[in-house]
């Protein structure tokens, strides 16, 4: 057993989670432990939209595209600030993934020479090549450091205390994740965005630390709104936990933070039409400067309101409870067994979504294949140190199936 957990409570407003299991069309044949943390199947609202979208854009894809694109954006980031609590709309970038939010904003990185992007060993792929080949474009240096030492004896004061003691002089950026997929730890990045606060209070402007946040797998589940997580950027996809449709992502940012970042490719936003004039160009930076130009799938970002105003309905609440009960079901079965490790702290203050194990006497793709025999989706976390199977359940699963899914694991002893 990790610690002792700390749960988050049952919101009072009942919900009918078979009827929000309803609304996705997942095929009945297998269960589905791997959808949420993976590529997420829609809900139908969203699904709709989409279909919807692509009606109008096949009966006349030039006057549609035109006279709506702006507008549909525009939706996309009034939606995307109401759920983060941003105040400003035109702070959000529209990607279409986490990876190339993360790409984007570390090649935008004004950095110079001699200054440094401080990382960790827990980071996904994608946040430690972004860093890399940004810094060797730059001159500037880059380190990893570990947040912790023993994942059985986590706390959230031993990782602030670790980027605290991390920082030097040269730090310019400190980039990290809220709830890590390898191991489903969640890092308390509102607690260490106020301890970076408190060190600029001490630096210059053009000397303080930002702070980027990889939120994907918190995002969609977590209660934090952005000013909750005191970040300046923060990078997420929508088909994730948010349900929402493939291909879609966003960057929010303060105003400030967006300050220290140039675009790396045109954007077709309203400036756009200015530049065409050659009037001069805006003079300033946010986030529908930095936003990707060139045609995307349009149907499926102009549907990401849809999964805003889902899981708006469904309740940040609601969501947050849920999936926690569900994944400490998970974690509480897998602790039980003699012959499992689990590798997710089982408190709800240090985890989210995602619960990761080793089974004694087998490796991690032959726990996966095993599970696949009984028609149970699980996923791999790709990392050479974390090589873990994991199960996130989701909205769209139930008691049952972690009931199922336990058991099968069981009988691999």
């Amino acid at each position: 057993m990790l610690d002792q957990p700390q749960t988050i409570q049952q919101p009072t407003r009942p919900q009918d989670w078979e009827a929000v299991r309803a609304q996705f069309n997942l095929s009945p044949d297998y269960l589905h432990l791997g959808a949420s943390q993976f590529i997420a199947s829609n809900p139908r609202p969203v699904r709709e939209a989409i279909a919807n979208y692509r009606r109008i854009l096949d009966e006349n894809p030039v006057f549609n595209t035109l006279d709506m694109e702006n507008d549909e954006m525009q939706k996309v980031r009034q939606a995307a600030a109401r759920y983060l609590h941003l105040d400003n709309p035109d702070n959000i970038a529209l990607t279409d993934s986490t990876t190339m939010g993360l790409g984007m904003l570390y090649t935008g990185l004004n950095l110079q020479p001699g200054q440094e992007i401080l990382t960790t060993e827990h980071d996904h792929y994608s946040q430690h090549e972004s860093i890399r080949q940004a810094t060797a474009r730059t001159g500037a240096t880059y380190r990893k450091v570990r947040m912790y030492e023993r994942l059985n004896h986590v706390t959230q004061e031993e990782m602030v205390d670790s980027i605290v003691r991390a920082v030097h002089p040269e730090t310019r950026v400190v980039g990290i994740t809220w709830v890590h997929s390898s191991t489903g730890l969640k890092t308390p990045v509102g607690l260490i965005g106020q301890a970076l606060s408190d060190l600029n209070r001490h630096r210059d402007e053009a000397d303080q630390v930002l702070l980027l946040v990889d939120g994907v797998h918190g995002f969609g589940i977590e209660r934090e709104t952005f000013p909750d997580l005191q970040c300046d950027f923060f990078v997420t996809s929508g088909h994730k936990w948010l349900y929402g449709p493939r291909g879609t992502g966003l960057v929010a940012a303060t105003q400030t933070a967006w300050q220290t970042v140039s675009p790396i490719i045109p954007s077709y936003t309203e400036a756009m039409d200015v530049i065409i004039e050659e009037n001069e160009r805006p003079d300033h930076m946010d986030g529908k400067q930095m936003t990707p130009g060139g045609f995307h799938s349009l149907e499926n970002r102009w549907a990401f309101t849809a999964a805003f105003e889902f899981m708006e309905q469904l309740g940040r609440e609601q969501v947050c409870a849920r999936v926690h009960q569900l994944n400490r079901q998970c974690k509480e079965g897998l602790a039980t067994m003699p012959h499992v490790t689990l590798h997710t702290p089982l408190s709800d203050e240090l985890s989210s979504g995602i619960t990761s194990f080793e089974v004694r006497g087998y490796n991690t793709d032959e726990v996966i294949e095993r599970l696949k025999e009984q028609t149970i989706v699980a996923t791999k976390a790709p990392y050479t140190h974390y090589n873990y199977a994991r199960f996130t359940p989701g909205i769209i699963n139930t008691e049952e199936e972690i009931d199922r899914a336990l058991e099968a694991v069981r009988n691999m002893r």
